[in-house]
C-alpha cells in the first residue's frame, strides 16, 4: 500500500461517518475523471484499426443479426 493511501486511511478513520463518505465519494469521483481522461486521449487518437473497421463493414453488410450474433458471442 502506497504511503499516500496509508495517510488517507489514516485521516478517514478520524473522521464521522457522513465526513469519511464525503472523502470516499470525492476519490470516487477523481478516478472516475481519470478514467475518463484516458477514454477522451483514446478516442482523440488518429490510430486506425482496420481488421476492426473490415469486421464492421462486413457486419453491417450482412445486417443486424449477424452483428449481434457475433458481439453476443463474444460477451459470453
Amino acid at each position: 500500500m502506497s504511503s499516500a493511501a496509508q495517510e488517507l486511511i489514516a485521516i478517514v478513520d478520524g473522521l464521522t461517518e457522513d465526513k469519511a463518505r464525503a472523502v470516499v465519494d470525492f476519490a470516487r469521483f477523481l478516478q472516475q475523471q481519470a478514467g475518463d481522461r484516458e477514454w477522451e486521449r483514446i478516442l482523440a487518437e488518429k490510430r486506425t484499426y482496420p481488421k476492426l473497421e473490415q469486421f464492421a463493414a462486413a457486419s453491417l453488410r450482412e445486417g443486424p443479426a449477424v452483428l449481434f450474433c457475433a458481439v453476443g458471442a463474444a460477451s459470453l
